[in-house]
């Protein structure tokens, strides 16, 4: 399955020969960022599938870029799942799927054709095959034996949607492994234990996977399962680092393993105190040839940033989900090969300015990691991308992570953190949180991997401790307490229960595009960018399927920016033409406009209107996505 591999690290070798009953099994590996932990979860799903345990295997990713990502490196693998002569399927599961031109790769035309004779499978030339009934429906992407795709897909078979029992049939004989577990809220984390009830209660396995998963949420995820079984409730002690936890109905074992050779290591940690400081480490890293990432916790904080650097003369990529999805993949693939693991030499001179879509997942490595701050488990993720691969040349003599951050006194005041950062304050709605975090991790000085990885993540969410929440900070820490509690609350009402699944009561039952899997606090809605061209209006990026053309132009933004998309006078037409090949739900949808786009020397100016029935002064190019300009 793994040419590349000639040693297994010590996950993957307990993968293949820790012992498996015939019962439904959930492991849950804890290892190091690099450690192999896809592959442990791979080697456990072929031994699996091979006792006849399962079919095939899903792999659920927490955001679309990861899911990408993850579908190329198994579109080379795959197949050692099965036996030589097989033709298993490889499906990419999410929302916009259909936009990734290596998914699209792998449907063979003449299956798409009826017109014409299907080919030999064994001709097809394409290392990965999706037979094209399971590629035109995100729902039936399920039923391929191999799925890659946003944990959402999942999701949604134990919600009341429209098609749920068909999602869940396509998981209930597969592997389900879900990879960074720790990055969800309360919402999803809700909804994840729901899945994992319904999964074991149907004799499926499971794996999960995370780098910095705090002992709390282990512990819930694994009384799901049990709960699905109909075990006893058991509950994991182990505070070991790497560790692997194997549960069935019979047995809660933890095994402790050690660190893959190489990655033990100590990452410097140094705080800077605000933006500037950070502008002036990152010129001069740049200016010595070093890959660097500045990881941004807002959209506009990393626009910002990225036409700061362009003004001290630093080449950057900016890199967000505020792009049309024709830029935002191209700029993914960019990024990938600029900063993957096969990257080298020149073109990794580059500097990155990202919001959390680099965080986790993706395969990226760089010399120097900048970033705001943010909960310590999502600091060593971010640390997690530096000096990933063993590489000659580097221009710096050790890793490190700058952290830019204010100094956590002991009596901090209650704007501690909104005052200098007001976009990390929003997004990350406990300060206490981030308090501890940064004065944890301040006071060692560095991360030493694997030692620290167990109790930095423990410290940081242990709010029970003495002096753990400042009294300046209690209010806002009472109140995000009390909206992942709420979160909690309406989770557990959306989600079917299973001892009464299937009942009118569970739910609306509306399709899965109207029953959201994850909260939004701010309702978002859809702009698809357009153009004029000879008289008519086209869709901004350019596809010869004009469906696909509309979606590839996509962008989305908060909903109380924007209340409307004017039509220019004279042009009414020409809009409604433009959406007449459009399903009816685009048409008549509140949350999707269209945007024809006016040209401006520097991009585009979006002609959108806000609450006010004021100028929202939107504008768009390629280079930086939707921004507002005041």
């Amino acid at each position: 399955m793994f040419p590349g591999i000639t040693t297994p690290s010590p996950i993957q070798e307990w993968a293949a020969t820790v012992p498996l009953t015939p019962e439904p099994t959930l492991v849950v590996v804890e290892d190091l960022t690099g450690s192999g932990k896809t592959e442990a979860a791979l080697i456990l799903a072929q031994r699996l599938m091979a006792a006849g345990r399962a079919d095939g295997v899903f792999v659920a990713l927490p955001t679309m870029a990861t899911a990408n990502a993850m579908f190329g490196r198994l579109a080379s693998s795959y197949r050692g799942l099965f036996v030589a002569e097989g033709q298993p399927s490889l499906a990419l599961a999410h929302g916009r799927a259909h936009l990734d031109p290596r998914f699209r790769a792998t449907i063979p035309t003449d299956v798409m054709e009826p017109s014409r004779p299907v080919a030999d499978p064994a001709d097809e030339p394409a290392e990965s095959h999706c037979a094209a009934w399971l590629a035109d429906d995100r729902r039936k992407a399920l039923l391929a034996q191999v799925g890659v795709g946003t944990l959402d897909q999942a999701l949604m078979a134990v919600l009341p949607v429209r098609h749920a029992a068909l999602r869940l049939h396509g998981l209930s004989r597969k592997v389900l492994v879900v990879d960074e577990v720790h990055a969800y809220d309360a919402y999803m984390r809700r909804e994840l234990r729901t899945l994992l009830e319904f999964h074991a209660a149907l004799g499926g396995s499971a794996v999960l996977l995370s780098a910095t998963l705090p002992q709390a949420i282990r512990a819930d995820l694994v009384a799901a399962f049990r709960r699905g079984l109909g075990a006893p409730k058991a509950v994991p002690c182990s505070a070991a680092y790497p560790l692997a936890t194997c549960v069935t109905a019979a047995e809660l074992q933890e095994t402790p393993c050690s660190a893959r050779e190489g990655l033990p290591r100590r990452i410097g940690v140094t705080r800077l105190s605000d933006a500037p400081a950070a502008l002036e480490r990152i010129k001069a890293a740049a200016d010595a040839g070093a890959a660097v990432a500045w990881i941004r916790n807002t959209v506009d904080d990393a626009i910002a940033a990225h036409e700061a650097l362009r003004a001290l003369g630093v080449e950057t990529i900016l890199f967000h989900a505020r792009f049309a999805m024709v830029d935002r993949l191209a700029i993914e693939a960019e990024v990938m090969r600029r900063f993957g693991r096969d990257s080298n030499g020149e073109i990794r001179r580059r500097v990155v300015v990202a919001t959390q879509v680099i965080e986790q997942s993706l395969d990226l490595d760089f010399d120097l990691m900048v970033t705001d701050l943010a909960p310590v488990d999502l600091l060593i993720q971010r640390a997690g991308r530096l000096w990933r691969h063993r590489r000659e040349g580097r221009v710096l003599v050790a890793p490190e992570l700058l952290v830019v951050a204010p100094e956590p006194v002991a009596e901090p005041s209650a704007d501690w953190i909104a005052a200098s950062q007001p976009g990390t304050a929003a997004v990350y709605r406990d300060p206490a949180l981030l308090w501890r975090s940064a004065r944890t991790l301040f006071a060692q000085g560095a991360i030493a991997t694997p030692e620290d990885m167990r109790p930095l993540v423990e410290a940081a969410y242990d709010d029970q401790a003495e002096g753990a929440v400042p009294y300046a900070l209690a209010a806002a820490a009472a109140s995000a307490a009390g909206k992942d509690q709420a979160a909690t609350g309406v989770a557990r009402q959306n989600l079917m229960r299973l001892e009464r699944p299937y009942v009118r009561e569970a739910g609306l039952w509306e399709p899965d595009t109207r029953t959201p899997t994850r909260l939004e606090e701010q309702p978002q809605v859809t702009l698809r960018l357009a153009q004029l061209r000879d008289g008519a209006v086209v869709p901004y990026a350019e596809d010869e399927d004009e469906g696909r053309a509309w979606a590839l132009s996509e962008v989305r933004i908060a909903a109380h920016r924007i209340a409307s998309c004017p039509v220019p006078a004279g042009l009414e037409c020409a809009v409604e033409a433009a959406k007449s090949g459009w399903g009816r739900w685009e048409r008549e949808s509140a949350q999707l406009f269209v945007a024809l786009l006016e040209r401006r020397p520097e991009g585009y100016l979006v002609p959108a209107l806000d609450r006010a029935g004021l100028p929202a002064g939107l504008h768009y190019s390629a280079e930086t996505g939707l921004r507002r300009q005041q």
